[in-house]
């Protein structure tokens, strides 16, 4: 498993990558969405603000009804344009939870590796330190048995 440690965190990149991209993509769609939800708002205060002038007023029944119909239908536009807005913010929440898992694994995998790397240094330096005392003894015994006392 050790040996595969680079490829899983390179593979582990890869994938916050990717849930990065799809995160910034959502999260676009969303201002997009709340963007048209804040235009039709706009036009429907600018739509209400006109009839309250008194321009509807000069028009017969028809008109008041047509109108109404239409007010009823933007409302209905909005609606459903909130839903949308709505439905985008989950998107990227998910999206957003995604990519924090993608950053935990690949942070689990670096410190694994991390962990590995010490663990191979700290048997490098036992082994070194072995060589020496081993070394220091041979040295000491020649020593001894060439100056018997």
């Amino acid at each position: 498993m050790i040996q595969a440690l680079p490829l899983l965190i390179e593979t582990a990149e890869g994938e916050r990558d990717h849930r990065a991209a799809v995160l910034g993509r959502a999260r676009e769609a969303h201002a997009q969405a709340q963007a048209t939800l804040q235009r039709l708002l706009e036009f429907r205060a600018d739509c209400l603000a006109r009839s309250a002038t008194g321009r509807l007023g000069r028009g017969d029944g028809g008109t008041l009804e047509t109108y109404q119909v239409f007010v009823g239908r933007l409302d209905e536009a909005i609606r459903l344009q909130e839903g949308q807005a709505a439905q985008r913010l989950r998107e990227a929440e998910a999206q957003l939870r995604l990519l924090q898992a993608a950053q935990q694994r690949l942070a689990a995998l670096q410190t694994l590796l991390a962990r590995d790397a010490h663990a191979r240094l700290a048997r490098e330096q036992r082994r070194e330190q072995h060589a020496a005392d081993e070394f220091a003894a041979r040295a000491f015994l020649r020593a001894a048995q060439e100056n018997p006392v």
